[in-house]
């Protein structure tokens, strides 16, 4: 009994031993996750300060973002409008209202990282921009307020839209007000055509602008002009008012030669002689002017008055007249008519004050040619007096390098 019971006691002290040794290992060589969750343990007072991740482009508040015009800026012109960029990250939600509560339309680009106003702001108007991040950042808001014009400029155009004129027309933009700056003016006016037509705008004066080709309008040329002044800055506090478009169509080429030697009018069409008229021109002292023209209105009866060429009533020269089939060619008074009282004339003697005479037949035959912008010159004629560039459409008689240096962007 005693030394199985002194075995017993053998093994029970090598068990115990073999524990102590396994527990002293784990004790001294513990594993990293063990070790995590002692410290974990500790009081929350001992814990080191978290420190948090790097901040990134896609982190919520590390958006930057840039509103053009700026915080609480005044005076703003219409025309600048809205410009919102992340210079990190992408755009959310962007929107920019006025004092009603009315939104801008805007256009985000497909990158998501700058927005742009569509169309031209109100003048006077206080906005207010709202933008947020798509990454989750504070909404970032501003305001401005646009400016408060002296003038409002508002424009006439010279072809109608949807008519159809003659290939010497040339696109004519009044103005209501002086234009100071003219090439801030110029730069909003564009006109497109097909096919495609190399062209320049000449100012006249700075209530007028005219947009001639090198050459004649080719026939059946489609052409658009653009107006888009709304609230471009024009100088002096003037600012344009308008947003438009202008399209018309260029008929047929008829061009009219006027020799005032042979004293007879040819009519080409399309490049082709098609009639040869006997005319009379200005006699003496009334000399038809030398020079290319075109046709500005027509009038199938037309009163003509002397006095309004300054010829007194008790005057031998004065004449009030029925005139048939007049086609205008200068605001001071030339026209293409008919005139069976000179019909002896015709063809031999210039007899008129200053108009083109010729008989009923013809004169209603061209008439039934001619449009607006048709070409009329006039060579050969006894007189120094030329073509005005404003009496009338004169623009044909300035060769291209002198009508392109009439524009402002030159």
């Amino acid at each position: 009994m005693t030394g199985r019971l002194s075995r017993r006691g053998l093994t029970a002290l090598a068990l115990a031993a073999v524990l102590l040794v396994v527990s002293a290992c784990q004790d001294t060589e513990a594993e990293p996750g063990a070790a995590a969750s002692s410290q974990s343990q500790q009081p929350e007072s001992q814990q080191p300060e978290s420190q948090g991740p790097t901040p990134t482009a896609s982190t919520p508040g590390t958006v930057s973002i840039d509103v053009t015009p700026k915080d609480k800026a005044t005076k703003v012109s219409p025309a600048e409008g809205v410009q919102v960029k992340a210079r990190s990250g992408r755009l959310g939600a962007v929107t920019v209202t006025d004092a009603a509560g009315q939104r801008v339309s805007g256009r985000l680009s497909a990158d998501g990282t700058s927005w742009i106003s569509e169309a031209p702001l109100k003048f006077a108007t206080r906005y207010t921009v709202a933008v947020s991040a798509a990454e989750g950042a504070a909404e970032q808001r501003s305001t401005f307020t646009t400016v408060t014009p002296k003038k409002r400029v508002h424009t006439a155009v010279v072809p109608l839209n949807g008519e159809t004129v003659g290939v010497g027309l040339p696109i004519q933009v009044s103005f209501n007000a002086p234009v100071t700056d003219r090439a801030a003016a110029e730069r909003n006016l564009k006109v497109v055509s097909t096919p495609a037509v190399a062209g320049s705008w000449r100012w006249i004066s700075d209530r007028k602008i005219r947009y001639r080709p090198q050459v004649y309008w080719p026939a059946g040329t489609k052409v658009t002009l653009k107006v888009g002044l709304r609230g471009v800055n024009l100088g002096r506090g003037v600012y344009g008012d308008e947003q438009r478009e202008v399209s018309f169509t260029v008929g047929r080429s008829v061009v009219s030669v006027v020799d005032g030697k042979r004293l007879r009018m040819t009519v080409f069409v399309n490049g082709k002689p098609v009639r040869t008229i006997p005319v009379t021109m200005g006699k003496k002292g009334w000399e038809t002017r030398n020079g290319v023209k075109v046709v500005l209105e027509k009038f199938p009866l037309k009163v003509m008055d002397g006095a309004t060429l300054g010829i007194p009533k008790n005057s031998p020269e004065y004449y009030r007249l029925d005139v048939r089939w007049a086609v205008r060619m200068t605001w001071s008074g030339e026209f293409v008519h008919g005139a069976p009282w000179s019909t002896a004339s015709q063809g031999t003697a210039r007899v008129s004050h200053g108009c083109v005479g010729m008989s009923l037949e013809n004169a209603q035959w061209y008439f039934g040619q001619s449009l607006r912008g048709d070409v009329i010159k006039v060579v050969n004629s006894p007189t120094t007096r030329t073509m005005e560039l404003d009496n009338g459409f004169g623009d044909w008689n300035l060769s291209w390098q002198a009508w392109r240096a009439g524009s402002a962007l030159r």
